[in-house]
């Protein structure tokens, strides 16, 4: 979703060099079209869209190792603020820009039956922590805003993270972790990252949610994830599978 670049390493300096972490990021992309419904649209009309897509993205090599989602305001302090985010995932830039090159050429007809107007388009890198096994139906994804504690790294962060997956994991549950640090169309400075936490299955999530307050509550990571990032303004969305690999 796998090798880092040098960009990486250009945007983020609070990344050092001269420091030796347990873990090695995986980067990969993403872009986040956020939206609301058009006059006299709705969810049915989105869904009728996703088969459309599909059928264009289909023997499409640029959409080859893509996947895609649609995500739904569940918990959030504004739910009026969007209807719907489209969600796609792609390995790496080369694969994102290839997509996107192809719907350009290509795409007009599909882009100009879309049913939203968007409020915001964002593009990614994600840091994948943990992956949530494959599951049928909905899922579930929550955002949160973090800000770097003075001195920590973004990788000391992910070190944190990938510390606690391992027993989080151990005690049962099966959800999946990202950071996120948004490259265009938004905003950095209320934040230093995006932390997500996900689940392939809500019933999951929620059980997840049990064995964090029963059986990880209290430990370092419930104080401010592990003294590393003061985190702030969690959002929570349904996520309907579309597309992937």
């Amino acid at each position: 979703m796998r090798i880092i670049i040098l960009l990486i390493g250009l945007s983020f300096p609070l990344i050092g060099s001269a420091q030796t972490y347990e873990h090695e990021p995986v980067a990969n992309k993403a872009e986040y079209w956020i939206s609301k419904f058009a006059p006299r649209r709705d969810m049915d009309d989105l869904m009728k869209w996703s088969e459309d897509y599909i059928e264009f993205t289909n023997d499409r090599a640029g959409f080859e190792n893509i996947n895609s989602s649609i995500m739904v305001p569940y918990f959030t302090n504004d739910v009026s603020a969007a209807d719907f985010i489209w969600l796609d995932i792609y390995p790496n830039s080369t694969e994102q820009y290839a997509a996107m090159e192809e719907l350009v050429k290509n795409g007009a007809d599909l882009s100009s039956k879309w049913p939203g107007n968007n409020v915001r388009v964002l593009s990614s890198w994600q840091w994948e922590i943990s992956n949530s096994p494959i599951a049928d139906g909905n899922g579930i994804v929550e955002y949160q805003d973090c800000m770097l504690r003075d001195g920590v790294t973004l990788r000391a962060a992910f070190d944190g993270y990938k510390n606690f997956a391992s027993t989080s994991q151990a005690a049962g549950m099966s959800g999946g972790m990202k950071m996120i640090f948004n490259e265009s169309g938004s905003n950095n400075a209320e934040r230093d990252y995006v932390f997500t936490v996900w689940n392939s299955s809500i019933s999951k999530y929620g059980s997840d949610l049990d064995i964090y307050i029963n059986e990880l509550n209290g430990t370092p990571w419930n104080d401010n994830h592990g003294d590393w990032a003061v985190c702030k303004n969690s959002r929570t969305f349904t996520s309907i599978p579309i597309s992937s690999p």
